[in-house]
Order: C-alpha cells, then sequence, then structure tokens
C-alpha cells in the first residue's frame, strides 16, 4: 500500500458501508423471524393437500432457510467490514502521528511510488540515522499491516462469496481475523497433508476446524484432487506413512464434505478433477489403488454435495461395469492388495461401491436421485427414475465381491445399499430421527420404493438371503404405511382416499407384492419388529384421527353417518392381514431353514423403541387436523399421539419385563396366540383412542375392531398359502 494512499485515505464511504450492513442484518434478523413464525411454524400447521403438499410446503421450508442464511450472511459481512474499516481507520491515524512527530524531529517522510517511501533530514538538519531508521522502520510496519488488513479482508470477502454461487451460506465469523485465521489454517493443514508422516498433526488441525466452510475449502483446493488421493494412499502406507487411524479418515472425509458445498471456481475444478482422476492408478507405481478406490474410503463420513455425489456415483457406476461386464463378476481387485484404505473398518475399502454407498445414506437427495438414474446420468431431482436404474443395476445384477471377516461374510458393501436406499425413499439419513419438518414423499422416493417391493415381491430370497438389509428395509417401510394399507385393503370403492389419506406422491403397490415383501420382512426380527410397531402405531393414530367428533363430514368414509364404526373396522382388517403376514414371515424364521430363535424377535421389539417412540407426534406436513408422521401415522392436531404413545410404551414393557401377567405381547409362539395378542392390542388401541379424544363411542369401539382383525388375519393366512403354494 502506497504512503499517501494511507496517509490521506478517507473512510468515509467504508464507514457507510458497515452502517449499511448493520441494519441489512438487523432488518434480516427480524425477517429470519417472521419467516420462521409466519412461514415455516405455520406452514407445519396448515392444512396441505394435492400440489401444495408437494410443491409450495418445500419452497416455504427452502425459503425460510435461505433467509436464515441471509440473515448470518450479513452478520458475517457486517462484523468483517467494521473490523476492517477500525483498523484501517488506526493505521491511518497512526500514520498521520507518526509522520507529525518526524516532521516535530526535523524530518520529512516522501511517498516514492509503488509501495516505497523516504525519510531524510529537512533542510540539512542533523539528525541521527538510528532516529531516521527508528521512523522508517514505524512506517514500513504500518504500511505492512495496513496492506495485511486490506488483503485480508478482500481474501475473506472474496472466499465467503465463492462459497456460494447462488444463495447464501451459513458460515459465521465473529470478525475478519477469525475467517482470515481459518484459511491461514487450511493452507496450513494442506502442507501437513503433503507428508505422511504428519498425519497426526493433520488430524488435529482437521479436528479443531471442524465445520469450518474456508477452511475446508482452502484445504481442499490447496491439497488439490490429487494431493488428496496420494497423501491417503501414503498415510496408509505401513513402511513409509505414520499409520493414519479411523479418527483422521473421519476428519479428513468430513472436512471434504464440507469443502464439496463450496461453489468457489477452484473447488469446482477439485471435484471435476477428483471424477476423471477415479478411474486412474493412484501414484507413479503401477498395480496401486484406482481414485475411485481411495477416495470412496474418504466418503463414509459427512454430507457430501448432491451434485457432486450424483456426477461421482455415475462415474463410478460406469467404470464398475466396464470392469465387470456389465455384474456378471467382481470388479475391483482382491481386497488383501490395499488393507489400509479404510482403517474404520469394518471392510477394507478395496471396493469403492462400499464407501460411496454410504455417502448416499448420509445424503438422502443424493441418493434418490442417482439410484433412480442410470450410469448415463442421474434422475432429475424429485422425479421417477430410468428403466435401467443405478438401483437395479446394485440391488439385482452387480456380483459383489465377498470379504470374509472374524465372524464370516462381512457384507458391509450390500448393508449400506441397504441404507443408501431407505434415505433415498424416506429423505431421512441413515442412522438420524425423522425431523419435524419432513416433507410429504416426492415421485422419485415413492418409485424407489415401489421398485424394492416390487423387486422382492418377485423374488423374496433377494431379501431373506440378505437379512441384514432388513433393520433399513423395515424402516423405510414404516413411512410408506399408508400405501401398504392402501395395497392390502383392495378398495374398488374408492374409500382409500378417506380412509389412508397420504400428502405428496404416493407409492403404488400391487396387493401381491406389498404380501410377499412383508412376508420376507417378518422373517427378520429388526425388519419385523419395525414395521409391526410402527402399523400399531400408525393404527392406533388412524383411530384417533376417525373418531374425531370434529372431523369434517366430507372427511368421514360414510358422510351420511357420524359413527366410524366402518372406518374402524376396515383399519382394524388392513392392520390384521399386515400383522398376520407379518406373524408368518416370523413363523417361517422361526420353524423353518433359517431356524432363527423367537427370543430374537421379542428382544427387537423391546429393541423398536429406540426408533419407533421418537418419532411420534412428528409430522410431514399434511395439516393441523390431520399429519402423516414418519412412521406412516396419521396424528389428529394437540395431543394426537396421546393413544399412540400409551400403547406403545404399554408394548415395550410387557416384553421387557418377564414378570408381569401380560409378558410377551407379540411374543410369538403358534398361529392362535400371534392373532389373539394383535387383537387385543387393536382393542386396547381403539379403546385408548377413543378416550383421547372425548368419542361417545368409547364401550363399542373395542368390538368394532375385534371382528375386523380377525377378518384381517384369517386374510393374511390365505395370502400366505398362495405364497408358500407358488413356491413349490
Amino acid at each position: 500500500m502506497d504512503l499517501d494512499v494511507l496517509l490521506h485515505a478517507k473512510f468515509k464511504k467504508l464507514g457507510e458501508a458497515v452502517t449499511d450492513w448493520r441494519q441489512m442484518r438487523d432488518k434480516l434478523k427480524t425477517l429470519a423471524d417472521d419467516a420462521k413464525t409466519q412461514l415455516t411454524d405455520r406452514a407445519a400447521r396448515a392444512d396441505w393437500s394435492g400440489e401444495n403438499s408437494k410443491v409450495t410446503r418445500p419452497f416455504i421450508d427452502k425459503t425460510a432457510g435461505e433467509i436464515a442464511d441471509m440473515r448470518w450472511q450479513a452478520e458475517t459481512i457486517y462484523n468483517m467490514l467494521k473490523d476492517t474499516c477500525a483498523e484501517l481507520t488506526g493505521y491511518r491515524d497512526q500514520l498521520q502521528f507518526t509522520i507529525a512527530e518526524a516532521d516535530w524531529q526535523h524530518l520529512r517522510v516522501r511517498d516514492t511510488g509503488h509501495g516505497s517511501f523516504r525519510v531524510e533530514p529537512k533542510d540539512g538538519a542533523d539528525v541521527s540515522q538510528p532516529t531516521i531508521d527508528g521512523f522508517a522502520e514505524d512506517i514500513r510496519q504500518l504500511l505492512s499491516d495496513a496492506t495485511e488488513s486490506d488483503h485480508s479482508a478482500k481474501e475473506t470477502l472474496v472466499a465467503l462469496a465463492d462459497l456460494s454461487k447462488y444463495g447464501f451460506t451459513d458460515a459465521r465469523y465473529k470478525d475478519r481475523d477469525e475467517a482470515a485465521e481459518a484459511l491461514k489454517a487450511g493452507e496450513k493443514a494442506a502442507r501437513y497433508a503433503e507428508d505422511p508422516e504428519k498425519a497426526g498433526a493433520l488430524d488435529a488441525v482437521l479436528k479443531k476446524y471442524r465445520g469450518d466452510a474456508l477452511f475446508a475449502e482452502r484445504f481442499a483446493t490447496r491439497l488439490g484432487p490429487d494431493g488428496t488421493l496420494e497423501f491417503w494412499v501414503a498415510a496408509n502406507d505401513p513402511e513409509h506413512g505414520a499409520g493414519a487411524d479411523k479418527s483422521l479418515q473421519k476428519h479428513l472425509s468430513e472436512t471434504l464434505a464440507l469443502a464439496s458445498h463450496s461453489d468457489s471456481p477452484a473447488m469446482n475444478r477439485w471435484e471435476n478433477s477428483l471424477v476423471k482422476a477415479g478411474t486412474r492408478t493412484v501414484g507413479d507405481e503401477p498395480g496401486g489403488p484406482t481414485g475411485f478406490q481411495v477416495m470412496s474410503n474418504l466418503m463414509r463420513h459427512g454430507d457430501y454435495d448432491d451434485r457432486f455425489l450424483t456426477e461421482y456415483g455415475t462415474a463410478l457406476v460406469a467404470e464398475d461395469k466396464r470392469r465387470s461386464g456389465n455384474g456378471e463378476r467382481t470388479a475391483w481387485d482382491d481386497a488383501a492388495r490395499f488393507p489400509g484404505l479404510n482403517p474404520g473398518g469394518p471392510d477394507s475399502g478395496a471396493d469403492p461401491m462400499t464407501g460411496y454407498m454410504k455417502a448416499l445414506a448420509n445424503n438422502p437427495a443424493a441418493a434418490t436421485d442417482f439410484l433412480n438414474g442410470d450410469d448415463r446420468h442421474p434422475a432429475a431431482p424429485g422425479t421417477k427414475g430410468t428403466r435401467d436404474s443405478n438401483f437395479n443395476y446394485l440391488f439385482n445384477d452387480r456380483t459383489w465381491p465377498h470379504e470374509p471377516g472374524p465372524s464370516g461374510e462381512l457384507n458391509t458393501g450390500k448393508n449400506y445399499l441397504a441404507q443408501a436406499i431407505a434415505a433415498g425413499a424416506t429423505g431421512v439419513p441413515a442412522g438420524e430421527p425423522a425431523p419435524k419438518n419432513l416433507p410429504p414423499h416426492n415421485e422419485g422416493q415413492a418409485h424407489l420404493f415401489e421398485n424394492v417391493v416390487e423387486t422382492i415381491g418377485k423374488d423374496n430370497t433377494k431379501l431373506t438371503d440378505n437379512g441384514y438389509m432388513s433393520d433399513s428395509f423395515g424402516k423405510m417401510t414404516g413411512h410408506y404405511l399408508p400405501d401398504i394399507y392402501r395395497a392390502v385393503s383392495d378398495d374398488d370403492g374408492g374409500d382409500t382416499d378417506k380412509l389412508y389419506p397420504i400428502t405428496g406422491a404416493r407409492a403404488d403397490i400391487p396387493h401381491g407384492d406389498a404380501v410377499r415383501f412383508l412376508f420376507a420382512l417378518g422373517q427378520n426380527p429388526e425388519g419385523y419388529a419395525a414395521v409391526e410397531l410402527g402399523q400399531k402405531q400408525y393404527a392406533t393414530n388412524l383411530m384417533e384421527y376417525h373418531l374425531d367428533p370434529e372431523l369434517d363430514r366430507d372427511s368421514r368414509l360414510i358422510q351420511s353417518s357420524d359413527s366410524p364404526e366402518r372406518s374402524l373396522n376396515r383399519i382394524a382388517e388392513q392392520s390384521g392381514e399386515i400383522s398376520g403376514v407379518l406373524a408368518n414371515g416370523r413363523q417361517e424364521a422361526v420353524l423353518g431353514a433359517a431356524s432363527e430363535k423367537d427370543e430374537s424377535f421379542t428382544h427387537a421389539l423391546a429393541q423398536g423403541k429406540n426408533f419407533v417412540s421418537g418419532a411420534i407426534g412428528t409430522g410431514i406436513g399434511v395439516g393441523a387436523t390431520f399429519a402423516v408422521t414418519p412412521m406412516g401415522g396419521a396424528v389428529a392436531g394437540g395431543a394426537a399421539t396421546t393413544a399412540s404413545s400409551l400403547l406403545l410404551e404399554e408394548i415395550f414393557q410387557a416384553n421387557e419385563d418377564s414378570e408381569k401377567e401380560a409378558a410377551g405381547y407379540m411374543a410369538g409362539g403358534e398361529w392362535e396366540r400371534s392373532k389373539k395378542d394383535h387383537i387385543k392390542i387393536l382393542q386396547r388401541a381403539a379403546e385408548l383412542a377413543s378416550r383421547s379424544r372425548g368419542s361417545r363411542y368409547e364401550y363399542d369401539v373395542k368390538d368394532w375392531v375385534r371382528d375386523g382383525a380377525n377378518t384381517g388375519f384369517n386374510n393374511a393366512s390365505t395370502d400366505v398359502h398362495e405364497i408358500i403354494k407358488a413356491g413349490d
């Protein structure tokens, strides 16, 4: 910075900018608060239906999120400008004071251009050289500090703006120095990554700056795509590396995932180059791992950007098909050749599809689009998939490599595939609870669920031979219980829209496919528990809904009558059929070739509290009088989940306390015992639902559901008999 520029600087415009951004920050804070109370909170209570549920509600949620990001970005920019303005003003004032002091010491300070200056005696004054040098050093330091402040402000503001090309970023910094320090730390971390022996130091920095967007972008772009891949190979080399561990793998994965959300030109180049490097061998040694094999092990943690994930996956599947002859053989080298790529385990990491599936399980939107797409392109967001979809290739055609573990086959890749499918069909990342504002299913999600049910309906061994997939598929099915109830109702009169309202896209499932799918799920303890508990919750909430004395006449099953008898009878019948099919599946597992222990089913029911009860009462936006829970349940406003909460608590308690008379609700045993248990539970559900609604039919509801449940269970027996007969 030239001396005269700082000396005569007028910071009026910069000060005005600071004032403008302070006012903008305050206005956006008010706007963000209003967006929450006037938009999102009201939207959560609104009665959405039709296209509004698929378009308007998600638009409102996205708009409110953008406004919140605007608020935080304005806050950060204000902090940076305020900090810079104060610093530059201070440096200018110090420079003016220093020059005035030099003048008092008979010294003249002249700007000589291009950042240089001269300090010299005035009119032949006798001034010692140390005094001259002292003033020169002070001025030089002031100019250096001002230059650094100005450069840092520009760099951090540009870096912040580059994080999001369209829209805004939620990155927050209290001042410019904090943002500048993040950029410097990113460069320092990239230098650490150039030396595999500094893996420990790198891990410490990555952990410290976890969640810092500027740090992540600067680290990734300074290291570069090739540097990223080469570092991970070197760090896992037992001869030369310091030995990477699961902590470094996790923090490095999360940092790269965060960086992928940046829209900076450098990060876009990083992503494009990384995808192209996927097919090439990493490093100079022939026979080493490919870019896909290395990078997929750095995708197991964190939430990668949707676009990058789908582009990466599309290229990976194309290469996988080329190597494997469209899935006829294993595509990748034996795990023993690259034992260190995945220190976090449990698999070796040699199959790049495994780590990539875990990345999709963490990102539902990308999972939907990728699995519905093919090896040429992902599906358009929210739309149905292609005929030769990636789901079809990965679930039906691909030969997944065998990898033995201490207790047998690992099956990590296919297990992560199931998690990715469930995430893509529901919109909920694997292992996370469903959020309260979970939007309704879109066409792409519903289509993916249809494909799962159809595929397993045609060949249930695809699930029964891979039982470890059942926990993911069971939880996924809980989100589609309204669709399953519709499928088994065989309604020709068009009553299902009133009995089982659905907002958003519906999954069109044939009755037979639904039964065969449920029969397969029922043969696994976790799959059985997820659907059985979820559908008990759904049935109870539906009863609350239809027992509501304030229910609109147009929403009643029989408009000419206030009595909900027919509604509860039909609900109980469909519930009975679903429970009956699951009970048959459980019996098949216990008595059939699988020889599954019945106690494991009871244990799974008790453990179901961990994933069912936490979802009670959360809605996906059908309105104040009716909302579908993430487990598929109808929730009738206010304290609507009281009945289902109490019912599930009774089931959990009965299965946890073996000394109680009621111990063993749904504890298995012979067919008749299962049916009696189910009827007893549904009667209790109807009783609780009636009380919660203050219904005048409290003493009638148990009779209404008994007959329906009995019919449904008997229908299930016929359904399963046909399945077994067809199998013979």
